[in-house]
Order: C-alpha cells, then structure tokens, then sequence
C-alpha cells in the first residue's frame, strides 16, 4: 500500500518580507468584477424585450463543471478580472492607466480573483477578495503557484484550485476583461461621491477637492487604483501611507457607492440596461449553466439592494519569498476560518485542524511506517499529534476514530481530513480531549481541506444550551487609511 500523501501544506513565515517594488500595474478590481456581477443581474431586465434578449444570447459562454445547489439556496459566483489587453482601445484618452506595466496583446491573466455569496432568501451579499499574488498548490498541477496563474491553465482549472484550497463551492463563473471597468462605471452614468477631505495621487491621477463628484470611468479607475494617496484637511498635503491596505478599503467605499447608483438607476432604464448590455457582449463571460430564468429571479431580489448591506471579507495573508525569490503571500490558515466559513455556509467558530491538540496516530496494517507517515501528514494540516504507535491489532480493515468526551467534533474533522473517510465512536477510557486514531488498510490519503460535515453525525450529541447562537458576522474588513466616509452619500 502506498504511502499516505497531503497537498503541501501552509508554512508561517518567521519575519515579514519587503514590500514589492513600486510598479504602475493594474489594482485588485474588487469593484469591478462585482459591478460585473450587478450587470448579470441587470441582463434580467431584458427578459421581456426581444432585442435585449438577443443580446444576452451573444454574452460569450463557457462550460465549467460547477457545484450544484437546490432552487433558490444560496450560491458562491467566482467572478475574476483579467487582464487580457487584446481588446484595448490603445488610442483612447486613458489607455495608459489601462495599459499599466503590460503591453496590448501581451496575453490574459487573472488579475482580480473574487468569490460573491448570494442569498436569494435573505437577500444577502458577501464578498471575499483572494489576493493575485496568493502562494498555493494549483489544482492537477503538483506544485505551488500564484492563485492567479491558476487561471492560465483555463476557468476550470482556477475554479478546482479555489474549492480544493478552501473548501468553498463554486456554483457560478463570471468573467470579465480588462477594459470593462471604465465602461460599466460609464455606463450607469459615473458614481457619485462625497469626499470630506482633497485627495490626490500622482501616479494614478486622482485628484479630487472636498464636496460631492460624480466619478466618470477614468476617473474611478484614478481613485481606485490609489496607492500613494496624498490627502488634504486643510493644513497642507500629507501621506496615507497605507499602501494597497489603505487602496482595499476606498475599493470597498467605491464599490458600496457603485451598487447604490445601480441600484437608484433601477434595471428597468432601457437607456442603462442597453449600454450595460453592450458591455456585457464585449466584456463578460458567463457559466454556461446561467439561465435567463435565474438572472431574472435576482433581479427581482436584488432590486433595490442598497451598498451598506453589502458585507465584504479580507483573507488574512503575511507576505514571505519564495525560494526563488518572488514576493508572493501566504494564507494565515488559522485566522482564516471564520471568513472562509461564511462561504461555506457554516458558522462562525468552525473547528478547524489547528484547534485539535491532542491526537494519537497507531498502525493497524502492520506497514512499516505508516503511521509516522500519516501523523507527519496530519501535522502539515496542523493537528498536533502527541503520541505515535503500534494498535492491537494489525489488520484492521477499516480505519477508526475513538475520542474522549468533548472531543466529537474533533474526531468528526479529523475523519473529514481522511478521503476514505473512518468509523467514529466515543471510547470513554480516553481523556476528555483525546482522539485516537487507528490506521486500517483502506486509507489512501490525507485531505488538506476537511469534506464537508454531514448534516447528522453517529458521535453523542452535546448536551443543549441556554447559550444563544453567536451572531452573523455583518463584516470583516477593518477600515485602513483614508477614504472617503462609506456611510456619506451625495445630495440628489
């Protein structure tokens, strides 16, 4: 029998790496693939008029093998920004903030990676960036990459690195590229707003007085893109210096904002939805699962959605290099969770690996070391395993999991690590927090991301609680740097 195997596992970094060199590159378009979104949900408009229905039939379409999910359930978009400049306009006014460091026609990357959780019933929308230059194993590759060279391998390749990564289900891919951000802020007739202080940038061109602006596409595209704002109170110029933290959080504000002048606009403005639509046949593709059907249901829904409701997350990342050199960022697994469990659908406080501290791994096949190998497996997930051996028996056929009391749920995700899954018992010879783990001959592999828990388990039930159930987390993203006030919107 093989040895166990695991995905490469997260390494934490011992001292934080240098910032990147200061280079004129294309931001994270956060807002832009999520206004992409807001244009599929527009398309639903069209529904009734023959002409706009053909237009939606000429949105270019790609199948992708995606998660499935009943009626009306909630639903994870995975909407990515590239970068391809093969459809950019070179002579346009603003080409050059478009054109950034690449050259026309210098190929298509996926520069902006975002996963959008809708909630028909609840009416909800989360949001969940993952950054560019995040470093991790590609999917059907063997080896660690960027997240956004996932996509060169194609969508199905990008959409199979996310869910083995995070095990977060995607049921719907959008995809728009590059040029389509200043023609959706174009298209809805700019975003209007408030700024309470001057805000400046010299290398992306923002520069903006206090008061109310309605930001056409090229200047969005200067306010985005603001690495290197300057700002203004009244007593001369001074430096955010926040850098890309600070930029993730104006993109938030712009995004907000950009949501409710959709949103006050209303998809049935023939004007908007016909300039929307023309920028969906040139700049978007759709799953090919995506029906009329649903995207007339969301519209229906989402119709007066407004920016605030809108919840938005940020992974938790610490920059290292790579053995090559390359300032890349690693995911803080640990600290992960909670947001990555919204996603999930499961709530906050999860178990994850990191959290179970006490388990024994025995071999119960005979193999010589086998269960050093699987316990060195278990470790890189990040259970901590404090005792390896030799089980009564050798030639168990099934893998087991005993556990103390207090500790069902853990011997629950550790099953969940294991593909070939194990029977799950409560032994109360064991010590409240123990899990014991005894290797049979079915075991193939270790899952660095857990299988889905099922919806009973045969592990004793805890006792009820008064308790009440930890509330809904509405955001995760902590406000950096200056930025325009999220809660300000300009007069009519």
């Amino acid at each position: 029998m093989a040895e166990p195997t695991v995905d490469p596992a997260l390494r934490r970094p011992r001292r934080a790496e240098r910032r990147r060199a200061r280079r004129r590159s294309w931001p994270q378009r956060l807002l832009l693939t999520t206004l992409v979104l807001l244009v599929v949900a527009s398309l639903a408009g069209a529904g009734g008029l023959g002409y706009g229905l053909w237009k939606v039939d000429q949105i270019a379409r790609v199948d992708v093998r995606l998660a499935e999910s009943p009626p009306g359930a909630p639903e994870n978009w995975l909407i990515v920004g590239s970068d391809s400049r093969d459809t950019l306009d070179v002579d346009a006014p603003d080409a050059e903030a478009f054109v950034g460091d690449g050259a026309v026609g210098s190929g298509q990357r996926a520069d902006t990676i975002v996963v959008v959780r809708i909630d028909p019933a609840a009416e909800a929308v989360d949001v969940i960036s993952f950054p560019r230059d995040l470093w991790l194993p590609i999917a059907g590759t063997g080896r660690e990459q960027r997240i956004n060279t996932a996509y060169a391998g194609g969508p199905q390749r990008l959409v199979d690195t996310i869910e083995s990564n995070f095990a977060v289900p995607i049921h719907h891919y959008v995809e728009v590229d590059f040029a389509g951000f200043g023609q959706l802020v174009d298209a809805v007739g700019g975003v209007p707003m408030w700024f309470d202080v001057a805000m400046r940038d010299t290398n992306s061109g923002l520069d903006v007085s206090p008061g109310c602006h309605v930001l056409d596409g090229s200047q969005a595209l200067a306010f985005v893109r603001a690495r290197h704002l300057q700002f203004d109170e009244g007593d001369g110029w001074q430096s955010d210096g926040t850098g890309d933290l600070g930029r993730i959080t104006r993109q938030q504000v712009f995004l907000r904002r950009a949501v409710d002048q959709l949103a006050d606009l209303g998809v049935t403005d023939a004007l908007t939805l016909n300039r929307l639509l023309d920028v969906g046949v040139d700049a978007v593709t759709l799953d090919a699962g995506l029906g009329l059907g649903q995207l007339r249901e969301l519209s229906g829904r989402f119709e007066a959605f407004q920016g605030e409701a809108m919840r938005t997350y940020a992974l938790p990342v610490t920059p290292f290099r790579t053995s090559g050199g390359a300032a890349v960022l690693r995911l803080e697994e640990l600290e992960a969770q909670d947001e990555l469990n919204v996603f999930r659908g499961l709530p906050p406080g999860t178990l994850v690996a990191g959290q179970v501290d006490d388990v024994t791994v025995l071999n119960g096949t005979g193999v010589d070391g086998q269960a050093s190998a699987v316990a060195e497996a278990l470790a890189q997930v990040g259970f901590e395993i404090t005792e390896v051996g030799d089980a009564e028996t050798t030639s168990l056929a099934r893998t087991a999991i005993r556990h103390g009391a207090d500790a069902g749920a853990a011997a629950d995700l550790l099953a969940r690590h294991l593909t070939a899954g194990a029977d799950v018992e409560a032994d109360p010879t064991l010590d409240a927090g123990a899990v014991v783990l005894e290797i049979g001959a079915d075991l193939t592999t270790i899952a660095r991301v857990p299988a889905p828990p099922a919806e009973t388990t045969t592990t004793t039930a805890a006792a009820p609680s008064d308790e009440p159930a930890p509330a809904a987390t509405t955001t995760t993203t902590t406000p950096i740097g200056i930025a325009p006030d999220a809660r300000a919107r300009c007069e009519a």
